[in-house]
Parts: structure tokens; C-alpha cells; sequence
């Protein structure tokens, strides 16, 4: 007969390991989704305020210091990732930003998991001035 003595004990053990990593996997979901919940009110707001100087002056470079100032001012970690003005004046801002996490960001090769993007487009009402 085998020797049984510390198997319950072996179990126990795994059961809580595995607990722990559902639990840290649940956070770390929450983060992102908290993240990409954030990120898209900052991309709003970015594109809007790029749409606000793009009607005022029709300067491409002033609408996207706009952007990156306004992105800048709501989340510090967030940085525009990509910027267009439309020949008809719609602004398009891409932000993007890495989760803060417990797990996945201190994982180098899990971190793009931690990444969250958010593109938003505003129509100005001037175009172009012709």
C-alpha cells in the first residue's frame, strides 16, 4: 500500500493557488476594463477640444496640442496615439495607455495585454476654410 499522508494537505494547497490566480485574473480584468472605460471618456474629450481649436483657427498642429494637452490633463499615463483632421473638418484622436495592474504589467511578455486604446470622432461644424 502507498504512503497517503499529506494529500489532503497537497490538494488544499493547489485549490488556493489556483483561487489566488482566479482572483488576481479577475482584478487585473477589472483594471482594463476600468482602463478602456476611462481612456474612451479622455479620447472624447481630446477630440473635442482638437475639434473646438480646429473651428476656431484651422490649424492642424494647434487641434492636436489641443488633444494632447486635454489627454495630458485627464490621465497623465495616456498619450495620443494617432491624430487626423478630414478635408470636411472631422477630427479623429486615437489615445492609448497602458493598465495599471497587479499581474499583467509586470509581466513584460503579458503587457500588451494591459494595453487599452480608445479612438474618438468628432464633426466640426466648419471645414476647411476655402
Amino acid at each position: 500500500m502507498r504512503d497517503e499522508r499529506g494529500l489532503v494537505g497537497r490538494a488544499a494547497i493547489t485549490i488556493m493557488v489556483l483561487i489566488v490566480l482566479v482572483g488576481l485574473a479577475g482584478v487585473d480584468g477589472g483594471s482594463i476594463i476600468l482602463a478602456k472605460l476611462q481612456i474612451s471618456d479622455t479620447a472624447d474629450a481630446a477630440a473635442t477640444a482638437a475639434s473646438e481649436s480646429w473651428d476656431n483657427i484651422h490649424n492642424f498642429k494647434m487641434a492636436r496640442a489641443a488633444a494632447a494637452e486635454t489627454t495630458q490633463q485627464r490621465d497623465p499615463s495616456a498619450r495620443v496615439a494617432s491624430f487626423a483632421v478630414s478635408p470636411k473638418g472631422t477630427v479623429r484622436v486615437t489615445i492609448r495607455k497602458v493598465a495599471t495592474t497587479m499581474f499583467l504589467f509586470r509581466l513584460h511578455f503579458l503587457r500588451h495585454l494591459a494595453v487599452v486604446e480608445s479612438t474618438s470622432t468628432v464633426t466640426s461644424g466648419a471645414g476647411v476654410p476655402g
